[in-house]
């Protein structure tokens, strides 16, 4: 039977899930939850005092000196922004808040109000300093919001404080999107991890089923946040190359070693064609992986029936349940 503990952080609830042989491990696990506290203390947009929010309150007048801890989250996501050509962008914020996601209350922008915006985004207007481990923007008006990145990178570093306490077998995950796995479920079955992959806008209905074996997952979609106008769907994950609300896809679900890239992979990909994802996975070497891992994708769009949806996979898939139309 497993354990299962949670606390809630970063907006959404985060679950510790305990294999049978590892139950007496309770205590490790909740010390590795209590670190979410903190983790969102410096990595929140919402909080002023935060580490983030001290950054974009002040790297456009000034180099703003960062813990150890963030330089090498922003650098890391720095590079996922040059790997896939700015569709990863942690200086996205101000399209954010523009669209309105920012209050939870979507609204159209003007395009003159979009082309004002985008002028204060773009990563390669980041500079970071290695020698201090600083960072200072190039234009005003620019801000980080590590929403696409941060539960990914919590999710690692719970796994790495759980492993070094001798947890070996256990499974995390924030809001179902994002998932590590470490070890096995249990000691009678197939290797890893059994998770599920839902329907994008039918959370009930399962698309697929895999085992996940020292590797995580995200899953990026608009599935929950959109707003309509004048008959138009528009989801929150916006494309910081356009300014506009991304994609053909409902959901693009990536597997890769761990939770910090998985999250940035989906969130990139997601705003890529299954036309486009299908001619790079071809040609070998396309997709951009970080450092050297070829994530795995499973995407989601719509089928020409209502209400039903078709999948494909690129890449290699443990398939408990494999995927099908729906």
């Amino acid at each position: 039977m497993l354990s299962t503990i949670t606390h809630r952080s970063m907006a959404t609830e985060f679950v510790v899930m305990l294999a049978a042989e590892d139950q007496h491990q309770m205590d490790a696990a909740f010390q590795a939850l209590e670190q979410l506290d903190a983790i969102e203390a410096a990595l929140s947009t919402y909080r002023p005092e935060s580490e983030i929010s001290l950054v974009n309150r002040s790297a456009y007048d000034a180099p703003v000196k960062l813990s150890s801890p963030i330089y090498a989250l922003l650098e890391r996501s720095l590079q996922w922004s040059q790997l896939t050509d700015g569709a990863f962008d942690i200086t996205a914020g101000p399209l954010i808040r523009a669209w309105g996601f920012m209050e939870r209350r979507g609204r159209v922008p003007s395009r003159q109000e979009l082309e004002q915006t985008l002028k204060s985004c773009g990563h390669q207007k980041v500079l970071l300093n290695p020698s201090d481990q600083s960072i200072q923007f190039q234009a005003a008006g620019m801000e980080l919001n590590l929403g696409a990145i941060g539960k990914g990178y919590a999710l690692d570093v719970l796994s790495k404080q759980l492993l070094a306490q001798g947890v070996n077998n256990f499974l995390i995950h924030g809001g179902n999107s994002s998932v590590i796995a470490q070890g096995n479920q249990s000691s009678d079955s197939d290797p890893g991890w059994a998770v599920g992959v839902a329907h994008p806008t039918k959370p009930n209905v399962r698309l697929a089923g895999f085992r996940l074996h020292n590797q995580a997952l995200s899953t990026s979609g608009t599935g929950k946040q959109f707003f309509h106008h004048r008959g138009k769907r528009y989801g929150h994950v916006i494309d910081p190359r356009t300014g506009q609300p991304g994609g053909e896809l409902l959901s693009l679900t990536a597997v890769m070693d761990n939770a910090t890239d998985a999250e940035a992979a989906s969130t990139a990909y997601f705003l890529s064609s299954l036309q486009s994802l299908s001619a790079r996975y071809e040609d070998q070497g396309e997709i951009a992986s970080f450092p050297h891992q070829t994530p795995s994708l499973l995407a989601v769009r719509k089928s020409d029936r209502q209400d039903q949806v078709i999948t494909q996979s690129l890449g290699t898939f443990n398939w408990v349940d494999p995927p099908a139309t729906t």
